[in-house]
């Protein structure tokens, strides 16, 4: 799928790509990007989305604000 998408967070440009389009279930919605090189699974199991199996907020606001706009792009909200 690779769809590309931009972001402006805190002065900072990313640019990430969807490489797994978001499966959503019952319990939760999850999605792989690409963000910095780096293949990254994010989880929206209550009204916040996470790293899957990272209990590490240091990129919390960041991760909500992928999360936000990968909600808003494919509707899941």
């Amino acid at each position: 799928m690779k769809q590309a998408l931009n972001l402006t967070f805190n002065d900072l440009d990313y640019n990430f790509q969807v490489i797994k389009f978001p499966t959503v279930s019952s319990s939760c919605i999850e999605v792989q990007v690409l963000l910095n090189h780096v293949t990254r699974t994010l989880v929206k199991s209550t009204a916040t989305w996470r790293l899957k199996g990272n209990d590490n907020t240091d990129d919390q606001e960041l991760i909500e604000a992928i999360g936000q706009l990968i909600d808003q792009r494919y509707r899941l909200s």
